[in-house]
């Protein structure tokens, strides 16, 4: 067995790639502390193994998923690691699919062309995914057949939350390919994974931890006085809570403003109901975003290391709660966002020439090269909340 230390060398040894090679190296770290917290029989709740290989033909997809495969049997989550790949397709037809999951199970099953899979080849992959099968699945294919595939069934985003975009590789680079081919065998049934999955499901876990509200002061201008456009590097904030709220001198009418907090993929657009973050829904799925409940001012806060690797932009949005068209920005006197690292204000922006406004999209937080930035927006919308949630895909019934 290799040890994960050479894996992972092998993985910087592809040469372009580097946010995929960032990607995974996190990931790579986030199994090693759920496996020493399952050791030490902590509560954690994990994502799932499978991901998205998001790129062109020879950008390294198919040698990454190997790697994977090691990666995943160096770490024990799988009892093979091996490479199983197929067509997607091959799930449509049920005795196919049934031979396929067979020689999958302890290893890492890549399907190309996800966008050739029917509805029948969709309900056997998930009946595959529900089973608590040993089995990790990789998705391969190109930015266009992983779009028809999500908004075909957008139902399978949640099971493939890792997203890898095989997309910097240069003409004059060439991936690192593996010498050693895997071979594909049947296991046996995996009696003790099973009894360990179910005493996982068993096991209570806690929701994420929640930020607790602070009395910051309202007052407070110091750090960058930012405009619209403007940007922040977050980078040194990363490891930390950072916290944004919108305060004010005065509401001219008794209204409520809320937080509004929207975990955008690579189209710009949610991948389910859970990726925004409101009054209704208070915390990411892994705590990275959440609303602070009971604030003396609408304000969200933010672990930026926790976001998942598929979320590339984060929206930062307050609205009027109500439907009374009279609540709007005018009414709010001197509204100013703040933003706080610990009980230090690193930025603020004034919020100027708002009027009929009900919604604000007050900033966002973007991936940039492995790390993250903060944009200054200040962008209303007349038309109030069912119009933000419409443009960042969620539906409002």
């Amino acid at each position: 067995m290799q040890k994960i230390e050479e894996l992972e060398t092998t993985l910087s040894q592809f040469q372009g790639l580097q946010e995929v090679k960032f990607s995974i190296y996190a990931f790579i770290q986030l199994l090693k502390v759920w496996k020493e917290e399952e050791k030490q029989n902590l509560p954690y709740a994990p994502v799932p193994l499978h991901m998205v290989f998001s790129g062109e033909e020879k950008t390294g997809r198919t040698q990454a998923a190997e790697l994977m495969g090691k990666i995943y049997y160096t770490l024990h989550y799988l009892s093979e690691g091996n490479l199983v790949r197929a067509d997607a397709e091959t799930l449509n037809q049920p005795e196919e699919a049934q031979t396929l999951a067979e020689k999958a199970v302890g290893n890492v099953l890549l399907l190309s062309h996800p966008d050739r899979l029917t509805q029948e080849g969709t309900a056997f992959l998930e009946t595959l995914l529900n089973s608590e099968q040993n089995i990790a699945v990789i998705f391969r294919g190109t930015p266009e057949e992983i779009q028809v595939l999500f908004e075909t069934f957008p139902e399978l985003r949640i099971k493939f939350c890792q997203v890898c975009s095989f997309k910097d590789l240069q003409e004059e680079e060439v991936s690192v390919r593996p010498s050693e081919k895997l071979e594909i065998f049947d296991l046996d049934s995996l009696a003790e994974q099973e009894e360990q999955l179910e005493a996982l499901e068993e096991t209570e876990f806690p929701e994420p931890e929640r930020p607790v509200p602070k009395n910051l002061d309202k007052t407070l201008r110091t750090g960058q006085n930012l405009k619209a456009g403007a940007r922040l590097d977050l980078t040194k904030y990363v490891q930390d809570e950072i916290r944004i709220r919108l305060v004010w001198n005065a509401l001219l009418l008794p209204m409520e403003m809320d937080a509004y907090v929207f975990l955008l993929h690579e189209n710009e657009l949610t991948g389910c109901d859970e990726d925004m973050v409101f009054f209704g829904n208070l915390t990411s799925q892994n705590g990275g975003a959440a609303i602070v409940d009971g604030a003396e001012y609408p304000e969200a806060a933010f672990r930026l290391n926790k976001i998942y690797q598929d979320i590339q932009k984060i929206a930062v949005c307050f609205s009027a709660y109500g439907d009374n068209p009279a609540f709007d920005f005018s009414k709010i006197e001197a509204p100013v966002l703040q933003i706080f690292h610990g009980e230090e204000q690193i930025a603020y922006m004034e919020l100027q020439n708002l009027k009929t406004e009900r919604t604000l999209v007050a900033a966002e937080i973007y991936r940039y090269q492995n790390t993250w930035k903060f944009r200054a927006v200040s962008a209303g919308y007349r038309d109030g909340l069912e119009q933000l949630c419409q443009r960042f895909g969620i539906e409002v019934e």
